[in-house]
């Protein structure tokens, strides 16, 4: 599992993201939502990702906050 940051331009509601477990969701001042969690690989994450698209949320960033012990992404 590798944990990533996830930063979008609106506020969305934590309930708006319970169907990915394990995601913790902040807002700041600015407006924007951080989106925290654990993805057991690339689809898992291109999963939300995707979502968040179909939302129509704009990304502000994508950043890796882990990298898994065994040296895969």
């Amino acid at each position: 599992m590798t944990l990533y940051e996830i930063r979008v331009q609106e506020h969305l509601s934590a309930q708006r993201l319970r169907a990915f477990a394990g995601i913790t969701v902040g807002h700041d001042s600015s407006g924007e939502t951080t989106i925290i969690g654990s993805f057991p690989d690339q689809s898992a994450l291109f999963g939300l990702l995707n979502w968040l698209h179909d939302l129509g949320a704009v990304l502000v960033s994508l950043r890796r906050l882990e990298t898994p012990k065994n040296g895969k992404a």
